[in-house]
């Protein structure tokens, strides 16, 4: 398939999904942060943090709620002495476990090794295709700060085990192996504090590492609509940061609608008790409702991020929009820029990278979301991904939430989907015969607790 071909495709398939959206009447629910993206998108800066709360959603249809919003480990606390003082105290235990399967059609024998036979460039599914996998295994400690007081405080503490958790490590925590060996290691994914001071609306100051504000997708896969991840998420952009953050609302800023602006230094992308130069970088957003249905973020990190290296600053920004169509159709984009002063050609040219990636996600019922994904991502001077190329990709799959009514199996969810990638370098199955396209398919499930 040529790449005009690949993308005529993939834009037809959204804008006919959105076609469809208007059928359907489902009430919308409100976006709670950390969890699905079914109705309104998740961003980086919100999905690792799990609240007690149920996610956005998919979870309990409008018509048929379920008697709980809590996650379960809270629910099932909630009758208890000590249950009821976490909650008045804003404290929750949280927690997932994701498992899943991914097979590559062009080779799909067992994979052996980090090239072996396994998918070229497809990550978090990880190097390991054609075996059931324990991608992740995570738990969450935090308590949220209360709004209503002048001044409270806040923490999260989030410790994961896994193959993803392989490929998150920050500098200088548990990150002596190289990724895949072993195959399943543990991560600290976050510990910050958080301070809610009395300036205006309330200033929050947020101290330690946390997981980076750029992405569309997150690393908490209960944030995203699917199972494997974009090219701009995985070569494109700082997975966590360790530093200083300050965000503060706007209340009615445009429209009547709040805005946040958050911006702070951090040691740098994905550093965390050590640090690869000796510079800090600058770290900023600002996102809020233009209207009822459109919202928008903007992220720009900027500092140098190389090695050994405090002089080439490295400029990323990001641009998300999402626009609710309907109650049950939502699409948004993920438009990314990055440039690298002398990072490619042994230092004497820039190297950049960039796309653009598109989804559309339909809700059928609290049971059936049916979503599409189309990117493309450019690696001029092939510092992202190790070679100067093309990458496009196309991902159709679904969300299934078997028993969206039970106080406790309303978390639990299936994706299937299928992908297809091409490239106009032979950069696919390379460990083999290199292509210029490969087909995968694959599934997981996910239970929160």
């Amino acid at each position: 398939m040529s790449w005009k071909g690949f993308t005529s495709a993939a834009a037809m398939a959204v804008f006919a999904c959105g076609s469809a959206a208007y059928a359907s009447q489902a009430d919308q629910v409100e976006n709670l942060g950390g969890s699905s993206q079914l109705v309104n998108p998740v961003y980086l800066d919100d999905a690792t943090t799990m609240a007690a709360t149920a996610p956005t959603t998919d979870a309990a249809p409008a018509s048929a709620p379920s008697e709980t919003t809590l996650t379960p480990i809270m629910y099932l606390l909630d009758p208890t002495a000590f249950g009821q003082w976490l909650e008045k105290y804003k404290f929750s235990v949280t927690g997932f476990v994701e498992g899943g399967y991914f097979i590559d059609t062009n080779n799909p024998r067992l994979g052996t090794g980090l090239h072996g036979d396994s998918p070229t460039l497809v990550t978090f599914a990880g190097p390991y295709s054609n075996r059931f996998l324990l991608d992740q295994a995570d738990m969450t400690f935090s308590k949220g700060i209360d709004s209503t007081k002048s001044w409270d405080w806040g923490f999260l503490v989030e410790g994961g085990y896994g193959t993803d958790d392989a490929y998150i490590h920050s500098h200088g925590i548990l990150d002596n192996r190289p990724p895949n060996n072993p195959q399943n290691q543990l991560d600290l994914v976050q510990a910050n504090v958080s301070l809610l001071v009395p300036l205006g609306t309330g200033l929050t100051i947020n101290a330690g590492k946390f997981v980076g504000f750029l992405g569309e997708e997150v690393i908490n896969p209960t944030g995203n609509l699917f199972f494997t991840h974009s090219y701009s998420f995985f070569y494109g952009v700082a997975a966590t940061d360790t530093g200083v953050e300050f965000s503060y609302t706007f209340p009615k800023l445009i429209n009547g609608n709040d805005w946040t602006a958050s911006a702070g230094v951090t040691r740098g992308w994905n550093q965390s008790t050590w640090d690869n130069n000796g510079a800090i970088d600058f770290l900023g957003e600002v996102k809020g409702n233009l209207t009822s249905a459109l919202n928008l973020v903007l992220n720009l990190q900027e500092g140098p991020e190389a090695a050994l290296d405090n002089s080439d600053y490295w400029t990323t920004f990001e641009a998300i929009p999402t626009y609710t169509i309907s109650p049950s159709l939502t699409v948004s984009s993920d438009l990314l820029y990055s440039d690298f002063p002398h990072g490619a050609s042994g230092g004497t040219q820039a190297a950049q990278w960039y796309g653009a990636a598109l989804y559309s996600n339909y809700k059928f019922n609290g049971m059936f979301a049916f979503n599409v994904r189309g990117e493309w991502y450019r690696d001029q001077g092939g510092f992202s991904t190790g070679t100067q190329a093309n990458y496009y990709e196309a991902t159709v799959g679904l969300q299934i939430h078997p028993l969206p009514n039970d106080n406790i199996f309303q978390y639990l969810q299936f994706r299937p989907e299928i992908r297809f990638d091409d490239s106009d370098r032979r950069v696919f199955n390379v460990s083999s015969t290199p292509e210029y396209s490969e087909l995968t398919a694959a599934v997981d499930v996910i239970m929160q607790f």
